[in-house]
């Protein structure tokens, strides 16, 4: 695997990449939590906050052990379980919970929702090269634009893997609501934001 940063990518591949899935839309916070509690939605999550200073680990380094890599904080750990709380206060239905391998994600998407899995595509896009993350992303698209279930897909990643498909900047644990249009295509609906307006 290179260690290729994503921001070697070209801005006109990314841009192509970014908007081949996505039409966007813009919806309150009432309305998109509506919209969750009916299913068929996919969310796409950042992961909670992590610890922060030179030895608190590298956000770049994926470690099974998780004592290589930059981790949730106390604080991060807490917001996760709030997050989760939150679904269940709306009755959003969820179907399954998908992660990014990386430490960070995997705690929070199992802090949030209990059970979760991991899924190599939702892996950090900054530590693959141009072509692998490239397929990474058609795979996202895919994976978004495809869905069918009757609940809602979770799927909790890192900040450029959103950045690529989405047109919202966001924070730690602010979710993009989007809805699947089929193969690679979907409407995305509005971001939630975990702390409110900026």
């Amino acid at each position: 695997m290179k260690n290729t940063s994503v921001s070697a990518l070209s801005a006109a591949g990314m841009m192509l990449l970014s908007m081949s899935g996505a039409t966007h839309s813009a919806t309150g916070d009432d309305e998109l939590w509506s919209e969750l509690k009916g299913g068929g939605k996919v969310v796409l999550m950042r992961h909670a906050p992590v610890e922060r200073g030179a030895d608190r680990g590298n956000p770049l380094v994926r470690d099974p052990s998780c004592k290589g890599e930059r981790n949730l904080s106390s604080q991060g750990e807490l917001d996760a379980e709030e997050v989760g709380r939150r679904f269940r206060e709306h009755g959003v239905p969820v179907k399954e919970v998908l992660h990014s391998p990386f430490c960070r994600t995997t705690e929070t998407a199992k802090r949030a929702f209990g059970t979760a899995t991991a899924a190599e595509y939702l892996s950090l896009l900054e530590i693959l090269s141009t072509d692998e993350a490239a397929q990474q992303t058609e795979r996202l698209n895919r994976t978004i634009g495809s869905y069918a279930g009757e609940g809602n897909l979770i799927l909790v990643t890192h900040e450029p893997n959103i950045n690529s498909v989405s047109f919202e900047t966001v924070r730690h644990l602010d979710f993009v609501v989007l809805d699947p249009a089929g193969e690679t295509e979907f409407d995305e609906l509005g971001v939630i934001r975990f702390a409110g307006p900026e």
